[in-house]
């Protein structure tokens, strides 16, 4: 059965409301199938359907809680990893051994220290929790050295 234009201006002005398709359907003597048919060759689009998005948001948290519950030893285990590994590579463009006594055995041992008190954070807490970017930024104010030296270093500004 073909489309007359009465059918057509209908269509176009309702199609792209709220109203439900089973509606234009009633009206129209319709199916379903057909109305998204003819508004796909009318290039007639529907609205989406809006989500709320403090909705969404929770229910991406949720989610978020529900896998980190099941998989937090796997999360935790893959973090230290990525934190482990960007000191690793920031220790070696800072030259990868202690500037003061030459140390360098272990990684862990080996720490920023900042010249300057311009310092925005804590190199520890950086390196974790923000971009590499950001780390690379903040130990171009540092010097490398080991675990000794730097209570050495913090111990003579005290006295």
């Amino acid at each position: 059965m073909r489309w007359n234009k009465k059918e057509e201006k209908y269509l176009a002005e309702n199609y792209s409301t709220r109203m439900p398709l089973e509606e234009i359907s009633k009206k129209l003597g319709r199916t379903i199938i057909s109305i998204r048919r003819k508004a796909g060759e009318m290039k007639v689009s529907r609205p989406r359907k809006t989500i709320d998005l403090e909705r969404k948001r929770l229910r991406q948290r949720n989610a978020f809680k529900r896998y980190y519950k099941k998989h937090s030893k796997r999360v935790f285990e893959r973090k230290k990893k990525k934190r482990i590994e960007k000191k690793s590579e920031l220790i070696l463009l800072m030259g990868g051994k202690c500037n003061i006594c030459g140390y360098n055995k272990c990684e862990a041992a080996l720490e920023f220290h900042h010249k300057t008190s311009n310092k925005e954070g804590n190199i520890a807490h950086i390196i974790k929790n923000r971009s590499k970017e950001k780390a690379l930024k903040e130990i171009k104010k540092c010097i490398l050295v080991c675990a000794n030296c730097h209570r050495e270093l913090h111990h003579s500004k005290g006295s």
